[in-house]
């Protein structure tokens, strides 16, 4: 892991997805360059922009096009390491990572972090491992 070129991106970020084929439902071509087998992960990373701006991307997912938009960052990485920031209402506060409402990760002061638990971790580290 240390031989690998890490950047750090802050956000905040309206949404950002991980994927290794293309397709992420029936309808929604999250991440267009996607192959399952070129050892990499896609990182499709949607920045916060305005509403009209986040409405036209989202109409671009059904074709891919939606990694076009200025608001969205398309990588292709070996590793990936998610980490809850501060909120931007309430920035004592961390967020919270979720996967289609299953919480994750919990940051430092967000609710109930401070219990001992298996979900108060601040970090989330995902791998590739060809």
């Amino acid at each position: 892991m240390k031989s690998l070129n890490w950047h750090k991106i802050n956000g905040p970020f309206v949404s950002i997805w991980l994927h290794n084929v293309p397709w992420g439902g029936e309808d929604t071509m999250a991440a267009p360059d996607a192959q399952f087998s070129d050892g990499c992960l896609d990182l499709i990373m949607i920045k916060d922009c305005p509403k009209l701006s986040l409405l036209m991307l989202m109409n671009g997912l059904n074709d891919g096009s939606h990694v076009k938009s200025p608001h969205v960052s398309y990588l292709k990485v070996k590793a990936f390491i998610l980490q809850p920031g501060p909120r931007v209402d309430d920035q004592a506060k961390a967020g919270i990572i979720d996967v289609d409402g299953e919480v994750l990760a919990r940051g430092k002061g967000s609710y109930k972090s401070e219990e001992k638990t298996l979900m108060s971790y601040d970090k989330l580290l995902i791998k590739v491992d060809q």
